[in-house]
């Protein structure tokens, strides 16, 4: 789905206007008969057409012009005037959305597309762009443009902004800037019946990478548990609240049953993000201060179990208590204290809280496993009390394998126990697959999970041990567990 504004200069706000405003994007649909459509969707910036006086109310209109050629035939066209919503007044001049669609044939073809203002029509905004329509049915799985936006309700009397069941109203940018939090998005997929086999399980698994690294942002992921159909339909959105400032892309993929890629939308985005990592008191750098000045038990609770991971069996169970009592005063006392034991007398308890607050965001941010904060993850837990690890291998897609990560540390602190150990290695695994939740199935530190038949875990899906004196499976073509268990990257 490509993404257009039609920036074009306001000569005043009040008696004299430019070209139309428009932001519009178009995508490509199927259909069950195997057809296909294009739709278009429009935007008009309310600011940049006149609303007029009516009889009781003001309004604007715009005249829409389309054709559609397939060389130099033209094959579609429609022209009709769009009129904005009526309002009592002129304060605030609300933007108004136009959908159309149109029935098309595999092929290339040219979208040229006009519009202006009926109160000033010698201003034409014009624009032209060569598509392609590509529907297979047979060969392959086909999926749909990506769909962003701005709302969705259910249908109660279908137009043309409806789609199975809802109505869809589009975001026509793809910038999210501070206060707009939400990124909604619909597609639909096509074949899986075919492909997979009519009712065949498979997942749709999104989620938000970073445009440059490609790197996934682990707490923006998301999944849909689905049947093969013909047309298999995708209403998705993510609270993208805590992502900060930068080029990202929406990825949405259809995996199938053996969590195989069978296709791939992406959608590129701006965010202007404004998050804090750490909740901060504007009046205070003192450690009792910053406590005492929250009275929210909840903000407490989830201040106090942030320190599982570092702390002590006996420190645990007493950390359970004073989140029982439910009293504010106790809960601070008790986090005034435990910072201030930590930091003894050679550190500043305030500065070591708050350092260890940012690597708790962090944990948030990367290691959150559904509705489960990072810090009680696996990985968030490890991430807490051993640190950063020095070699951090992904491996999201390999032969007969689940997801999973090998971690190497070459020096390792336990925040926990006060121990240091040298050259230690985890191994997470994601068996669901679709929820990035990862498990501890392996590490060499004492006192973690340590099973030898850690290698039969990772590839329990398609291997089973026949010996159990046997830890060693079989590597196919593709697999290279243990190169990276010797060697992480």
């Amino acid at each position: 789905m490509k993404k257009f504004v039609f920036y074009l200069t306001l000569a005043s706000s009040i008696s004299c206007f430019s070209k139309v405003l428009v932001y519009f994007n178009h995508g490509t649909f199927g259909l069950l008969n195997s057809q296909s459509y294009l739709e278009t969707y429009i935007t008009v910036s309310g600011n940049s057409v006149k609303y007029l006086k009516k009889s009781d109310f003001y309004q604007a209109s715009v005249f829409v012009s389309w054709k559609i050629l397939k060389g130099n035939e033209v094959v579609q066209k429609l022209s009709y005037n769009l009129f904005s919503p009526k309002i009592s007044d002129t304060i605030s001049n609300p933007s108004f959305i136009d959908n159309q669609r149109f029935l098309l044939a595999n092929g290339e073809y040219t979208l040229q597309f006009e519009i202006y203002d009926r109160s000033i029509p010698e201003q034409k905004t014009s624009y032209s762009e060569q598509i392609t329509i590509q529907y297979v049915r047979e060969k392959k799985i086909n999926t749909s443009s990506i769909q962003i936006l701005d709302s969705y309700t259910k249908t109660t009397h279908p137009t043309n902004i409806s789609k199975c069941g809802f109505d869809l109203v589009p975001y026509n940018i793809n910038y999210f800037p501070k206060g707009t939090n939400g990124l909604k998005f619909y597609l639909e997929s096509y074949n899986a019946d075919t492909l997979l086999g009519t009712n065949s399980k498979f997942i749709y698994f999104y989620f938000i990478e970073n445009s440059e690294t490609l790197s996934k942002i682990n707490n923006l992921v998301g999944f849909n548990k689905q049947k093969a159909e013909k047309i298999n339909p995708l209403l998705g959105q993510f609270n993208i609240t805590s992502l900060p400032t930068g080029n990202y892309n929406l990825v949405i993929e259809l995996r199938d049953s053996l969590n195989t890629v069978q296709s791939q939308k992406k959608w590129f985005f701006q965010r202007q993000g404004s998050v804090e990592e750490i909740p901060e008191n504007n009046f205070t750098n003192s450690l009792d201060a910053f406590f005492n000045s929250f009275q929210s038990t909840d903000t407490l609770k989830q201040f106090i179990e942030c320190l599982w991971p570092i702390s002590k069996t006996v420190e645990r169970t007493w950390q359970q208590t004073q989140i029982e009592s439910a009293n504010s005063k106790v809960m601070q006392n008790y986090l005034i204290d435990y910072w201030k034991s930590k930091a003894g007398d050679s550190l500043n308890a305030f500065n070591l809280w708050k350092d260890y607050y940012k690597e708790v965001n962090v944990s948030k941010a990367m290691f959150k496993c559904g509705k489960q904060k990072g810090y009680y993850t696996d990985r968030g837990r490890v991430y807490l009390q051993y640190g950063k690890p020095e070699q951090r291998n992904q491996v999201a897609s390999s032969a007969d394998t689940y997801p999973y990560e090998i971690w190497q540390y070459y020096r390792i602190f336990d925040r926990a126990t006060g121990r240091f150990f040298t050259n230690k290695k985890f191994v997470f695994v994601n068996f669901a697959i679709a929820d990035d939740c990862y498990d501890l199935i392996y590490s060499d530190v004492i006192g973690e999970m340590n099973d030898p038949n850690w290698k039969y875990r990772l590839v329990k899906r398609t291997q089973q041990r026949k010996n159990v004196d046997d830890n060693d499976p079989t590597k196919n073509f593709g697999n290279n567990f243990d190169d990276n268990f010797l060697n992480p990257k």
